[in-house]
């Protein structure tokens, strides 16, 4: 069964549903196509969204509350305001999680770069500490650079980004069952009903 799992690797809301979302994987045992994409640039200038800064005061307020319930609810360690949010460059991250995921490095990546930025406090658009995940994850640095840096990692965050607003995702996370899609962490007990329904 293949879930489209869409996110972005600086969204505090993909990060809180990782542990979760990583359960229903390996209990159901799913296929995830992970899609990190331009949730910003891409995703929010086509479907109406506004990146934090620009949100009205009210909204922002709620968000960092809604961060803090999550988190207690499920025990999720995080810095609602991290040192380094938004990452300078939000690309390279994302990028380096699609070479990883092309050297058959699924997810392990991209969970790192979410609990680097709002657990750790380290700047995922550094060089140093992309290097450093790679490292942890016993992947070849420069190999996964190069990918990363290259055309066809470009073409392929590109299209995640495209496949999201023609699928109609609009936030971060998403996840895709069967043409059905599953916004927020929030939605993951709904994305269990619909496997349920599926396997059965």
């Amino acid at each position: 069964m293949k879930v489209e799992y869409y996110y972005s690797i600086a969204s505090p809301f993909s990060y809180l549903a990782l542990e979760r979302f990583l359960s229903l994987v390996k209990k159901y045992n799913l296929e995830i196509d992970e899609k990190p994409f331009d949730l910003v640039g891409e995703i929010f200038s086509h479907t109406g969204g506004l990146p934090v800064p620009k949100r009205h005061p009210s909204r922002q307020k709620y968000r960092l509350i809604e961060i803090d319930r999550v988190a207690k609810k499920f025990n999720v360690k995080i810095n609602k305001q991290p040192k380094f949010f938004p990452p300078s460059d939000p690309h390279l991250p994302a990028k380096f999680v699609i070479a990883a995921c092309k050297k058959g490095d699924k997810l392990r990546f991209g969970k790192m770069c979410l609990e680097y930025i709002w657990s750790l406090e380290k700047d995922i658009s550094d060089y140093k500490i992309l290097e450093e995940i790679c490292e942890k994850l016993k992947l070849n640095f420069e190999e996964i650079k190069n990918l990363a840096l290259s055309d066809e990692i470009d073409h392929k965050y590109k299209k995640n980004s495209k496949d999201a607003i023609d699928q109609n995702v609009f936030g971060a996370p998403s996840y895709v069952l069967e043409n059905e899609i599953f916004w927020g962490q929030d939605r993951l007990e709904y994305l269990e009903d619909a496997i349920k329904k599926t396997t059965n």
